[in-house]
This record gives structure tokens, C-alpha cells and sequence, in this order.
């Protein structure tokens, strides 16, 4: 039977969770109930997956390689609440209480760990589920080893919802968001170039250097909207494409998830 490995997204488990509950007032109780939440929800999806291996990762503080090659990277973004930033490690604490290791790694975001988990785990032919909403992580999952699974929408995605949902396989997604855009992580994409236009655009060209290379091949219209964009492409391809050759420095065994004795 094919071994499984769990990664939970933990800041975007938590941050969903601490969000829900909003109209606590109390902002310790808030954090306490939070936490509750947490495990409940660590509970559930240890029941639910069975994994062999298990892991909860955590962003690290400050910037990383994309805000120094993209200093507008995420600008904007609602912060953090003090209380709940200074309550991490308190929430790491009562993961690896509950025999789920914590995993963060100074200058790295916890996608680029998380991606690069699931790949060196496929090559071991060991399946991962990524618990998160974040869609970033659906370009991994032309990968059958791959998959991923939003804990509050109860859905599974996999490379076939990939296709249903963007109208491109998940090796184009880098493409497909260097011409669209991640208004997310304020990564810019194409003026004028939207969902459909890109999916069109990359039917006629699979990549964004293919599509430089043959601009006459496009109308008029769409050559002007692409003229002079091919640097700006390949910046916000790199920064929207997860690296999965990070050096973590652990092995897939110090993630084994040890099942109480009932």
C-alpha cells in the first residue's frame, strides 16, 4: 500500500480558523479558541488522510529571495494580528505536543518547503495531500503523487480540476500566471491579458519564451499587448513557480507520524 504523507499549510490553516472567529471579543479567548480549532482540525485530517508522515509548516519571519527580487511582492497585504504573530510558537508547541512536527526555515515561505516536501516525497513514491486553500500549490499536481485538499471547502484537487479550472494542464501554470497575473502576492501579469486571453494566448504558444518567439503568429491586437512584456513574464513566472530543490535538511523518516496506542 502506498505510504502517505501529510502537509498542512499551518499559517493558512490558522489564519482561516483565528478569521472565523472574528466576533470574540476577548482577544486572548480568541487565540485560545483558535488553537482549540486548531487541533480539532489536526484531529479531523489525521483521521481522514491516515498518513505514514506528518507535518505542519510555518512561514519564517521576514522577507525572502521573492522580496528581494520583487520588492512589491504580497505589498499591501492585510497583516498579520500582533496577537496571533506572537502566538505562533505557541501553536507550533501544541502541534508537536499532538506528534506532528513544526517545520519552518529562516528565509523561506512555507510553499517553497511545502512544494519541495511533496516532490522529494513523490520521488520516494510516497503520496502527499497539502492542506490549503492557497492555489499555488495546484501547479505541483500534475504530479500523481500529488495532491491537495481544502479543509474548509472539504475538496479534493487534483490535475484533471486543474484543467476544469484554468483551461491549461498544471505545467503551463507558470505561464499562465506570468500572463494573468497573481493579484494575490501582487505579482503583475499583462495589461489587457485576463483568464481566457491567456488560455487562448498559450494554446498557440505553450510557453512564454514560444510566445516571444513567435509574436507575428498573433493578431495585431494581441502583438501590442505583448510587445516588450517578456522580461516581465519571466519575473513573475519565478516568482509564482514554487522552488522544490530547497535545501531542508531533514529526512522523510523524522516526519513519521506515530499513532496512539488505543
Amino acid at each position: 500500500m502506498q505510504k502517505r504523507f501529510l502537509i498542512i499549510d499551518g499559517l493558512n490553516l490558522i489564519r482561516r480558523l483565528y478569521a472565523a472567529l472574528e466576533k470574540e471579543s476577548d482577544p486572548v479567548r480568541r487565540i485560545e479558541r483558535t488553537q482549540s480549532t486548531s487541533l480539532d482540525a489536526l484531529s479531523r485530517l489525521l483521521h481522514q488522510f491516515e498518513p505514514d508522515f506528518a507535518v505542519v509548516v510555518f512561514d519564517s519571519n521576514g522577507q525572502t529571495w521573492r522580496h528581494k527580487v520583487f520588492p512589491e511582492y504580497k505589498l499591501g497585504r492585510i497583516p498579520m494580528d500582533d496577537a496571533l504573530l506572537q502566538s505562533m510558537p505557541e501553536f507550533a508547541k501544541l502541534f508537536r505536543f499532538n506528534r506532528v512536527p513544526a517545520l519552518r526555515l529562516s528565509g523561506w515561505e512555507a510553499d517553497d518547503l511545502i512544494a519541495t516536501l511533496a516532490v522529494k516525497a513523490a520521488q520516494k513514491d510516497v503520496k502527499s495531500y497539502i492542506i490549503s486553500t492557497d492555489k499555488g500549490f495546484t501547479q505541483l499536481l500534475d504530479n500523481e503523487c500529488i495532491l491537495q485538499y481544502d479543509y474548509f471547502a472539504k475538496l479534493g484537487y487534483d490535475k484533471e480540476w486543474v484543467n476544469e479550472k484554468y483551461g491549461v494542464p498544471a505545467t503551463q501554470l507558470g505561464d499562465y500566471w506570468a500572463l494573468v497575473g497573481d493579484i494575490t502576492n501582487k505579482i503583475p501579469g499583462i495589461k489587457g491579458i485576463g483568464p481566457k486571453t491567456a488560455v487562448k494566448v498559450l494554446s498557440q504558444a505553450n510557453t512564454v519564451e514560444s510566445i516571444y518567439q513567435n509574436l507575428e503568429a498573433f493578431d495585431p491586437k494581441m502583438r501590442q499587448m505583448l510587445e516588450g512584456g517578456l522580461e516581465q513574464c519571466q519575473l513573475s513566472r519565478s516568482l509564482a513557480l514554487l522552488k522544490t530543490d530547497v535545501e531542508i535538511g531533514v529526512k522523510l523518516s523524522q516526519f513519521k507520524y506515530l499513532k496512539q496506542s488505543s
